[in-house]
Parts: structure tokens; C-alpha cells; sequence
């Protein structure tokens, strides 16, 4: 399904208006009403993990590397879910979390099974082998800044959120009247659309990891 663009979006907002008057452009004020549609998308990608928008992507961890670049189409926002890695033939889940006390040990070799968001994904410890990384994520939102471009989230939710703030700027009498609408159509899509429990324990471990064994400190 494509969703609708951003100047068929401003066209129909100016007419919820009483605006049409001005052109589907919106002449002189096309910078206002485009943010009403633009931010409003921002605000609602923040809300939740749009199960529309999650995937994976699967990377490869050399021996001894210990930085994954994020996924393509998540390097803006870096909304990682979590990371799953195969040890002795199953997938399991790494801890988000690299803790001071890692550090002593980062240099160690072994399986992967925490990670940290910094310009790069830095996992703990160095790897002892190749190892396939699967990171799930939410995905970036598309451009929404040219007449062309289509709303990446539902563009009746999208559309809604717009009006509703359109109308409480310019006082109309029934700009909460939409914000009820919109409320209302929020519940049911983000009852639709519910992801992964986004909730992570930095000191949780995953049940196989261990720390890499030290000469003279575990013997």
C-alpha cells in the first residue's frame, strides 16, 4: 500500500481548514502547514516500535572484531530492538549493556554477548570466531520534506495528528474534536501494531554467557 504524498496531505489539510483558497501549496505559509504534517509523523514514530517499520539484518563478526556498522536504513535514529548472535547452534539474545568492568576483559576473546550504541555497535568481548549478528530494528523514516514524497506511517493517522494541531493553532472551535478522533484511531493502530517488549536490563545476562576465562584471575 502507498501511502499518500505530502503535497496531496498539505491539499487536504488547507481544505479541513477552510483554506483552499490559498492553492493546494498553501502559497506563503507552505512552511507551516508542511511541519504540521512532517513533525506530526516525527511524533508519532517516536510513540512506539511501528511494527510496520521493524526488520533484521544479518552481519558478519570476524575474529577479533568487536564494531558492527547499524544497518543501512536505522543509521539515523539508531532504534536497535535487540541482537541475536548463533552460539553452539541456537540463536540467542545479547544484553544491551557493556559495563565497566568488561573493559578488563574486552581484549579476551570469545563469544559475543553484550552491546552498546555508540557511532558504531560495539559488542563484548572481541570475537573468538566468525560469528552471524542478526540486529532487529525500527527502520528510519522516509524523506517527507518534497511534494513527492509519501508519508512512511499511516497517512490517515498521519493526516489526523496534523489537523488536530492545525486547528488548536489557529483556534478552532473543534480542534478537540479531532484530537479525539485521533486519539481513538491512535488505540486501535497501536493495538495492531505492537513489536518486541522495547524494555531491556542492562545487567540482565543471557543465560550462556560467561565471562572469557583470565589466566591467573579464574585459575
Amino acid at each position: 500500500m502507498a501511502y499518500r504524498t505530502l503535497d496531496s496531505l498539505r491539499a487536504t489539510l488547507l481544505a479541513r481548514l477552510g483554506m483552499a483558497g490559498m492553492g493546494a501549496s498553501g502559497g506563503a505559509n507552505q512552511a507551516i502547514f508542511d511541519s504540521f504534517l512532517s513533525n506530526g509523523q516525527s511524533q508519532l514514530y517516536w510513540m512506539q516500535d511501528w511494527k510496520k517499520l521493524v526488520w533484521y539484518e544479518e552481519k558478519t563478526l570476524g575474529v577479533g572484531q568487536n564494531q558492527l556498522d547499524y544497518p543501512r536504513d536505522c543509521e539515523l535514529n539508531n532504534r536497535i530492538l535487540k541482537i541475536e548472535t548463533v552460539y553452539n547452534g541456537q540463536w540467542r539474545e545479547l544484553s544491551e549493556g557493556i559495563r565497566t568492568e568488561d573493559w578488563n576483559t574486552m581484549d579476551t576473546p570469545s563469544f559475543p554477548y553484550r552491546y552498546e550504541r555508540y557511532a558504531q555497535i560495539l559488542i563484548y568481548p572481541k570475537a573468538d570466531q566468525v560469528y552471524t549478528v542478526r540486529i532487529w530494528y525500527v527502520k528510519d523514516l522516509g524523506r517527507f520534506s518534497e511534494n513527492g514524497d509519501r508519508a512512511t506511517l499511516d497517512d490517515e493517522m498521519v493526516f489526523l495528528h496534523a489537523l488536530a494541531n492545525a486547528k488548536a493553532h489557529y483556534r478552532h472551535p473543534d480542534a478537540q474534536t479531532y484530537q479525539g478522533q485521533l486519539n481513538t484511531m491512535l488505540g486501535a493502530i497501536r493495538g495492531q501494531s505492537l513489536s518486541f517488549n522495547g524494555v531491556y536490563r542492562r545487567d540482565q545476562v543471557a543465560p550462556a554467557a560467561q565471562r572469557p576465562h583470565v589466566e591467573g584471575r579464574d585459575t
